[in-house]
C-alpha cells in the first residue's frame, strides 16, 4: 500500500528529502541523471540514520562512518558489500507516494 512521503514540489534534482511512511524512515533521493527513488533511511552498516547524509547528486554518504551508496541502485560503493533497501515510488497528483509493503526494520510485520 502506497503512503505519502512528501509533495513533489519539495524535491529537487541532485538533492534528497527525509520522510517517514508507515513508521519507516526513508530517503527520497533524486539522482542528477535519473528519476526520484526511495531508499530505507538507515545505513545497513551500523543501523545509523541517513537523515544527515551527504549527497552530491550521485552518491549518498553516511555521515557516521563514511559508507557510500549509489543513488541509482542503493549498492554500497565504499564499505562492505550491501545494498540499501529500495521501495517502489510513484508520483500522483503532485504527491510522492512510497510503498513500504510488509517491511519493518526488525523483520516482516
Amino acid at each position: 500500500m502506497f503512503g505519502k512521503a512528501c509533495d513533489f514540489n519539495e524535491l529537487r534534482q541532485g538533492k534528497y528529502e527525509v520522510a517517514v511512511v508507515n513508521r519507516i524512515l526513508l530517503m527520497i533521493v533524486w539522482p542528477t541523471r535519473s528519476e526520484p527513488r526511495a531508499f530505507h533511511g538507515m545505513c545497513p552498516h551500523a543501523n545509523e540514520p541517513l537523515a544527515d547524509a551527504r549527497f552530491d547528486g550521485e552518491t549518498l554518504t553516511c555521515a557516521h562512518h563514511d559508507w557510500a551508496f549509489s543513488s541509482e541502485t542503493g549498492a554500497c560503493i565504499k564499505g562492505q558489500p550491501c545494498t540499501l533497501r529500495e521501495f517502489p515510488l510513484k508520483i500522483e497528483n503532485g504527491e510522492v507516494l512510497v510503498d513500504t509493503g510488509d517491511f519493518a526494520p526488525n523483520g516482516p510485520r
